[in-house]
């Protein structure tokens, strides 16, 4: 690149054109020579300068017009005017319209080089820093657009995310959120405090670990309304400093997600039920063999003594019977979504029960060894459900029998439970697979015989309990499945409760001899039992397989008690609890029931009942339920 610097010299005096020319080549500038202005304008069309020197008294225009006209083209090219008619007003008016310098004739050559050089640099050093500046207006045009696409991408990321994502400062206080929190929220929460927004998290023992470490994060749960939601929080960290200067938010609504998890595990939880049958079925049978061949020798006997024995070993085996239909009603219930503190033995063990007489007859033993542990916090259903399918799949690894053992123990934060078989093992290939959805190794005759379910149930569960399962196996040797689950104690303290107490004024008690009693449902030996046992006592009982009924002869008499089934046909026993309520608010109902706790709707609490006795029951709850009632009459002051 040729980096020679042109001087156009413009001199209506050929001799001076020739010394300067002479001289500037002579220092290595290419020199342009013009004897007028007109032809200066020429060479300035055609040609760029790096520094122009003229004469200022020229025919036709003068060295100030030619000054104006390079001002116009490039007000940027230094113009050194030269003069042998010195004078201030001149100078004033050379350096008015931008001359870079003025120089009096005759020339000091030494100071023309000088001046000349000069003006080179700083125009040198003007295209330079114009050049700086182009780039810089070009780099910054690429950033700034760089920048645009970069924010709308990651506007349209924020946009079109399933998660709602809020930033907030150090003190909570939330600054930014995009659009899915409006639609999760139902609000606009710019400037509202994170925890008035996501009630039910313990901000005063996370927010300061999570504004000091870097790389802390905390996932929760909560229920607002009839939604989940699952919340994640971490720190919000500047990039190039690594200072935490607040706290990002990802929420997600779980709700349906929650909703099929539920369907999956219950649907997991009725395959296992279903697995039970046969054997419940046959323990049953064995139960009702008893209490049909009891009651046989019962009705034959002749003496007393003996018809007591037989009628005492038949309740033992309907006490039996109701233990089992008991936790099979425990085990099988869909609401599923409390948890409280409680010792991991006990759901074991109820879980167990189920299953244990049915494998002792198969040749398959259950050991225990449970060491001291503390109550844990569980969903009681769920954990049972995760016992029993590992019992399950235990027995279907031991055809020829053998045995499970079960041990508890505390290590570090966690309590441990191994859970262990002596069956047939699972192949490496297949271990790493075995919580996968759908995988299973059971086959009958070629064809699969399991869901594959079982196992990604239970790994679900145990995740939800924030705990962690493994697996190790050898073949031929048995199983061995390893739970942590957390060492946590207290129930979460975010959690409102409800009083149901009522504060009663002072009463008086007078004893009651007898009672007015009615009886209603629409089994007829129900009916039958409670009459005859309170009947044979010297209480008045009346009877109504219906609601129709019994409410007819409520508004005819009135009862002192009224034991009421809550499952019948055309009017249930919530809505006759209502119209009791109404027709004669002073008899005391006692409701009897065979749905479980979960199944009890919450009316009848509002609606007055005073107690509850659940099916199947025995005569002593029903003669202590009226001694309640009629030993005491409750008279206000």
């Amino acid at each position: 690149m040729d980096n020679t610097k042109r001087v156009l010299v413009v001199d209506d005096e050929q001799l001076i054109l020739k010394i300067i020319a002479d001289i500037l080549t002579k220092e290595g500038y290419e020199v342009l020579a013009a004897n007028n202005c007109e032809k200066a304008i020429e060479f300035l069309k055609i040609k760029s300068f790096d520094v122009v020197i003229s004469d200022i008294r020229m025919p036709k225009k003068s060295g100030i017009d030619l000054l104006e006209e390079i001002r116009n083209k490039d007000p940027h090219i230094p113009v050194i005017l030269m003069t042998g008619f010195a004078s201030l007003e001149t100078a004033v008016e050379a350096v008015q319209n931008g001359a870079f310098d003025y120089l009096i004739k005759p020339l000091d050559y030494s100071k023309l080089k000088s001046v000349i050089e000069h003006a080179v640099e700083r125009y040198d050093l003007y295209k330079q820093n114009t050049g700086l500046l182009s780039d810089l207006k070009e780099l910054n045009t690429n950033l700034e657009q760089k920048v645009k696409e970069r924010n709308r991408q990651l506007e349209n990321t924020l946009n079109s995310t399933i998660e709602s994502i809020i930033t907030t400062d150090r003190d909570l206080v939330i600054q930014s959120s995009n659009p899915k929190t409006m639609e999760i929220f139902k609000k606009n929460c710019i400037g509202e405090k994170l925890s008035d927004l996501l009630d039910g998290i313990n901000f005063e023992t996370i927010i300061p670990k999570i504004l000091s470490e870097a790389t802390y994060s905390t996932k929760h749960e909560l229920k607002s309304g009839d939604e989940f939601l699952e919340v994640s929080l971490s720190p919000l960290v500047d990039f190039e400093t690594g200072e935490i200067f607040g706290v990002i938010v990802a929420t997600e609504d779980i709700t349906e997600k929650k909703k099929l998890e539920a369907q999956l595990i219950h649907s997991a939880k009725m395959s296992g039920v279903g697995q039970l049958a046969a054997g419940v079925a046959h323990e049953f049978n064995n139960i009702l063999s008893g209490i049909i061949g009891y009651t046989s020798l019962a009705i034959t006997r002749d003496n007393m003594e003996g018809v007591r024995k037989d009628l005492d070993v038949i309740e033992k085996a309907s006490d039996r019977a109701v233990e089992i239909v008991n936790k099979l009603l425990s085990f099988s219930r869909q609401k599923g979504e409390k948890f409280q503190v409680g010792q991991i033995e006990s759901v074991i063990d109820d879980a167990l029960s189920l299953v244990e007489h049915t494998f002792e007859t198969e040749g398959i033993k259950i050991l225990r060894n449970y060491e001291k542990v503390p109550a844990i916090r569980l969903n009681m259903g769920e954990l049972q459900q995760v016992f029993l399918n590992l019992a399950i799949n235990s027995k279907h690894a031991m055809q020829n029998g053998g045995a499970i053992a079960i041990s508890t123990k505390l290590e570090g934060n966690n309590v441990r439970i191994d859970f262990s078989d002596t069956g047939s093992g699972i192949s490496s290939e297949n271990l790493s697979r075995v919580f996968e959805p759908f995988f299973t190794t059971k086959f009958s005759e070629g064809t699969k015989s399991g869901t594959g379910l079982g196992l990604s149930v239970i790994y679900a569960i145990i995740e939800r309990h924030g705990g962690r399962i493994d697996v190790s196996s050898e073949i031929d040797k048995g199983t061995t499945f390893t739970i942590l689950l957390p060492n946590v104690q207290t129930l979460t303290k975010n959690v409102s409760t409800k009083s149901s107490q009522k504060v009663e004024s002072a009463k008086i008690l007078e004893l009651r001899r007898k009672g007015n009693i009615l009886v209603v449902d629409d089994e007829e030996f129900i009916r039958d039992i409670i009459r005859e046992c309170l009947s044979s006592t010297g209480h008045n009982v009346m009877t109504a397989g219906n609601g129709e009924i019994a409410l007819g002869l409520i508004k005819q008499n009135h009862y002192d008690i009224i034991f009421l089934d809550l499952s019948m046909p055309k009017k249930d026993g919530v809505e006759i609890l209502r119209d009791i309520g109404t027709i004669d608010p002073n008899s005391t109902v006692v409701i009897i029931s065979g749905r479980s706790e979960e199944q009890l709707p919450d009316e009848i609490s509002e609606g007055g009942a005073y107690k509850i006795i659940k099916k199947p029951f025995s005569v002593d709850q029903i003669q202590d339920a009226v001694a309640s009632v009629l030993g005491a009459e409750v008279m206000s002051n």
